[in-house]
């Protein structure tokens, strides 16, 4: 039987994510973010209203994901690691960041989905060392203060080539 470690998250962590979901909420334009258990627990949020169904969110999208994963099964494939639901006016985002981590985007239909995939990969790049590694490892962890100017860059140049076209 494996045993199953627990998920748990000092202050300093806390603070990390706090600082790269509000710096990611500033460049992607989302409504709202949280970092959820994949049981469905809130962990931390960054939001410019109170959500009041943050504990509804975050536990009908950690069951939504659990059962994306048994489809990726069913297909053969080793996971899936992104949920995205596009609604008429607002659209959802959910990816892992580590085997008990998930983060949830909202944003709405003016904001482009690929600039908030962009920067969502760069964001769990810097947030997965945090939940798997050792506190040692997470010293030398530290949102870089380049983020937003290379990731807009980066945008900038994917769609470069795009601008002028109707």
């Amino acid at each position: 039987m494996a045993k199953r470690k627990g998920l748990v998250i000092n202050d300093r962590q806390l603070d990390l994510c706090d600082d790269l979901l509000r710096k990611l909420k500033d460049v992607t334009g989302s409504t709202f973010l949280a970092l959820i258990s994949t049981s469905g627990q809130p962990i931390t949020t960054a939001s410019d209203d109170y959500h009041p169904e943050t504990l509804s969110l975050a536990s009908l999208a950690a069951s939504s994901f659990a059962a994306t994963q048994q489809l990726a099964s069913i297909l053969d494939e080793r996971e899936f690691t992104l949920l995205f639901h596009e609604g008429k006016t607002s659209n959802l985002h959910v990816s892992q960041v580590s085997d008990q981590v998930l983060l949830i985007i909202t944003f709405g239909r003016e904001t482009q989905v690929g600039k908030v995939r962009l920067y969502t990969q760069r964001a769990i790049e810097v947030l997965r060392p945090i939940f798997e590694g050792s506190d040692e490892e997470n010293e030398a962890l530290s949102v870089d203060d380049d983020y937003e100017a290379t990731a807009g860059k980066a945008i900038d140049d994917l769609f470069a080539d795009l601008e002028g076209q109707p």
